[in-house]
């Protein structure tokens, strides 16, 4: 197909809705993270309850991801999504006015409920076209994520030294409103591929499902601050949460009407890519974390200037996001993108890891560009082409929200990675040279996590090159 077909008008307002909807969860999720600190001082929150708010998002997020489909079966696509922008909007709006920890963790849950369905939503609405039609369409789920994901730490950044931490949620509200406009003019109340057999809830599925999830965010959660001090028993909760997660599963199963069909999609092709997706979403949350702390803190840089690199990075994924999808309708060797893109990411990670006090300033754009711009959309677009290219439409819906209950818990984890990596090695470096200063300890603990991020990448590599699921 030729690059004009592809990319030429005309756009819908229902392209934009479909950019816009997964625009919303990034652009949040990022300011929230990138602007943590603010936020944490402006509601009283220790540390800990935050890090407990983030775990109820993602909690309750699993929830609404799985039940995605049944909600839609009883509301319809349109009026789902809008009762979703409301709570999202609803939840912000109270973000805004927290002045505990106890109302902004309640906040930030009911902003999950409606931010939820939005990743979802906006990838099933390309199901709609067929053909030329789609790829056109497909390039706007990208485009509103690489958008949302850049345009978050540069808007954060302005906001936070221009007014306060609420507007990191009150700038969401013309946003939601724009959206709802947009939802309720474009987006079709019918699914695009009906399913012959609608999804049940199952109250001891459910019950199941809600502890495991529930267990297993707050282990994690607590892992980033009591893993030394109460080990045992974390991997002791966490043991029991993976029990109670693979006896939902068992559950599901082998239900003749489950809310998730698992049977119907979860082929080796799937499971080697939800795979390879944990991995690339695992780095990007470590990073997600990691990279703030470590240009603030241990390069010295101002709120502004790391917020203005690291959205541009991200911005520039978009452009390179379209050139992978040029390059994959020509050449569409999965194997080929996927080693790269590991490799990309190894040569990001060196990148910056050699970074010091007295480096040539090119380095960290230099690291940041590997990373953003071209890691995210080769690793991750060619994970998506190919977990998915074998899954049949009728039951696409339900595969895409495993993933991304998946992308949820992995985010977690990779969150609490970052963290434990950061603070042990502190910890270690501290020491070796008690006089040290802290912006001493956080640029050698930053160097010790980007070079494990390199040898990671580089196992990936080989195995990616091995494997001979993806061809």
């Amino acid at each position: 197909m030729s690059a004009p077909s592809l990319f030429a008008p005309p756009y819908t307002r229902h392209h934009l809705a479909i950019a816009l909807i997964v625009l919303l969860e990034y652009l949040q999720s990022v300011m929230v993270a990138f602007g943590s600190h603010a936020v944490s001082l402006g509601v009283g929150a220790t540390p800990q309850q935050f890090s407990l708010a983030a775990a109820c998002y993602a909690a309750v997020a699993v929830l609404m991801i799985l039940s995605h489909r049944w909600w839609v079966q009883r509301l319809g696509y349109r009026s789902m999504l809008r009762w979703s922008l409301l709570a999202f909007g609803g939840g912000a709006l109270l973000c805004a006015l927290a002045s505990t920890p106890a109302a902004f963790i309640a906040a930030r849950m009911v902003q999950a409920l409606g931010g939820a369905a939005f990743f979802t939503a906006s990838r099933v609405q390309i199901m709609h076209y067929r053909g030329p039609q789609r790829l056109q369409a497909m390039l706007f789920l990208p485009g509103g994520i690489m958008l949302g994901s850049g345009l978050a730490p540069m808007l954060a950044a302005l906001l936070l030294s221009l007014t306060g931490w609420q507007a990191l949620f009150l700038v969401m509200l013309p946003l939601v409103l724009l959206t709802d406009y947009l939802v309720r003019r474009a987006v079709p109340e019918h699914e695009p591929v009906e399913n012959e057999r609608p999804d049940r809830l199952h109250p001891w599925a459910i019950a199941l499902l809600a502890a495991g999830v529930f267990l297993l965010q707050f282990v994690l959660e607590r892992a980033r601050f009591e893993l030394w001090t109460h080990g045992a028993l974390l991997w002791a909760l966490g043991g029991v949460a993976c029990l109670l997660l693979l006896l939902y599963l068992r559950h599901e199963w082998r239900r003749r009407s489950p809310l998730v069909p698992f049977r119907r999609f979860t082929s080796e092709r799937y499971l080697w890519g939800m795979a390879v997706y944990g991995v690339g979403y695992l780095v990007v949350s470590g990073c997600g974390y990691v990279l703030p702390l470590y240009m603030a803190q241990g390069l010295g840089m101002d709120q502004l200037h790391s917020g203005l690199w690291l959205g541009l990075t991200g911005l520039l994924a978009l452009p390179f996001a379209i050139l992978h999808l040029q390059l994959m309708l020509r050449w569409p060797d999965v194997r080929r993108y996927l080693f790269a893109g590991a490799l990309l990411l190894a040569a990001a990670a060196l990148l910056l890891a050699s970074i010091t006090h007295d480096s040539p300033g090119w380095l960290l754009p230099a690291g940041l560009f590997l990373l953003h711009s071209l890691f995210m959309p080769f690793f991750l677009g060619t994970t998506a082409a190919a977990t998915f290219s074998q899954v049949d439409e009728t039951v696409f819906s339900h595969a895409y929200q495993v993933k991304n209950a998946m992308r949820e818990v992995a985010n977690a984890v990779g969150l609490s990675w970052g963290v434990i990596i950061m603070q042990q090695r502190s910890m270690a470096h501290a020491a070796e040279r008690p006089a040290a200063e802290s912006a001493q300890l956080v640029l050698q603990s930053g160097h010790d996590f980007f070079w494990l991020l390199a040898l990671m990448a580089v196992v990936l590599a080989l195995l990616l090159r091995l494997q001979r699921r993806f061809v």
